[in-house]
């Protein structure tokens, strides 16, 4: 199987010179953006992807991101801070903290916005020591190109012009440990430096992308990102059913050993992921209350299935469950909390804290009771009637 990204690293150590007196007492990334500092906002995507880690690689007045963030959990992501003595460019610092470096991992620039769906970056790496997320179509006025072959290898990088458009450097890479053997001492730039010597090599691959992207790095783009950052955290969304629409629905399934996966699911999750949907699982759960097994193992069963997802290039954002029922054999699970379907009370939760788009948003479930429940949240219902998963959401989209 393939491996599940396990930490998510970001650049946080510019000034942002370009930004003037914006950042004189603040580092770039914490420059604001409609009400918060963009890394706020850089964070709460990235945890979305379910990264046990998240590491920012902080340096100029690095203490003030450490005081924000360092020990702190966003979304299940524990983040840490490590701080640079001097600066070391954008490679530099990751060799001066390797040994805080997973063998592979995730780096994303902290000035940048680009949305993709994390995961997928992965999958199209093959041997590369980096893999970098290319934005398809981009003017080259203001950002070098890249150039890439018809196999997703990286030939070379082309400097800016008016005369060009991309793809260009998305500010996201996949990156194996063993790229630390080709960054020197001292300040080293990846982009200059690193990254056009593993072209030489045939080291370096590309994947494209045709997602929103934004860089903060200049006034007039600073500005833009004021509408534009909220604006992509809005999105649609799925709420998903789990027994017999994303797992065969076999009496109470909670054992992973056990389970068996409704045809097309993960791929199907991935299609969402891939257009920018919020993915979520809303499910009733009564064989809590009615004993078959603790309220735990239900936890177990959305680690494991988060896990096959994530080495599928797929994530939920968030699992919800309701153990109660009428017939509870315990008063703490007899209780009519407005939860289970067909009330819509897990509907309405999630619609309450995550950015969701309601309007574009439905429910694929497999009983009248999830439709009912979508009703009652005001969004439209499916009826899964079986078979592949990934086919009849490709005719939903």
């Amino acid at each position: 199987m393939p491996e599940v990204p396990a930490q998510a690293a970001i650049l946080v150590g510019g000034r942002g010179t370009r930004l003037g007196s914006l950042t004189d007492t603040i580092p770039k990334p914490m420059v604001e953006v409609a009400g918060r500092p963009f890394l706020q906002w850089l964070i709460e995507e990235v945890s979305r992807f379910a990264f046990p880690r998240i590491t920012l690689l902080a340096g100029y007045l690095g203490h003030t991101i450490a005081e924000a963030y360092h020990g702190t959990t966003i979304r299940g992501s524990r983040i840490e801070v490590l701080i640079e003595p001097e600066p070391l460019g954008t490679a530099g610092g990751l060799k001066l903290f390797a040994e805080h470096l997973e063998d592979r991992f995730l780096l994303l620039n902290g000035d940048t916005r680009f949305d993709v769906n994390l995961l997928d970056l992965p999958l199209h790496a093959g041997d590369a020591l980096a893999t970098l997320a290319l934005r398809r179509a981009a003017p080259g006025a203001r950002y070098g190109t890249v150039e890439v072959d018809a196999a997703g290898r990286i030939q070379g990088f082309a400097a800016r012009s008016p005369d060009r458009s991309g793809p260009i450097n998305g500010g996201i890479y996949w990156l194996d440990k063993a790229i630390l053997d080709h960054i020197g001492d001292g300040p080293v730039s990846m982009e200059s430096d690193v990254f056009p010597k593993l072209a030489e090599a045939g080291a370096l691959r590309g994947a494209l992308y045709d997602g929103a992207f934004i860089d903060i790095g200049i006034p007039e783009d600073l500005a833009a990102s004021q509408a534009m950052i909220p604006a992509m955290a809005r999105r649609p969304a799925v709420f998903f059913d789990r027994d017999g629409v994303l797992i065969e629905d076999t009496g109470w399934p909670h054992k992973p050993a056990e389970a068996r996966w409704i045809p097309g699911a993960a791929a199907a999750v991935k299609r969402l992921n891939d257009a920018g949907w919020l993915v979520f699982v809303v499910t009733n759960q009564a064989g809590v209350a009615k004993g078959f097994f603790p309220e735990a193992q239900v936890g177990v069963m959305h680690g494991w299935m988060a896990a096959e997802f994530a080495a599928a290039g797929a994530h939920v954002d968030a699992f919800e469950y309701c153990p109660n029922h009428p017939q509870a054999l315990e008063d703490r699970y007899r209780v009519d909390c407005g939860r289970r379907k067909p009330q819509p009370g897990m509907i309405r939760d999630l619609l309450a804290v995550w950015p969701v788009d309601a309007a574009r948003s439905f429910l694929v479930g497999d009983k009248n009771t999830d439709i009912e429940a979508a009703r009652a949240a005001g969004l439209p219902g499916h009826l899964f009637p079986g078979g592949d998963l990934d086919a009849f959401i490709a005719r939903l989209l």
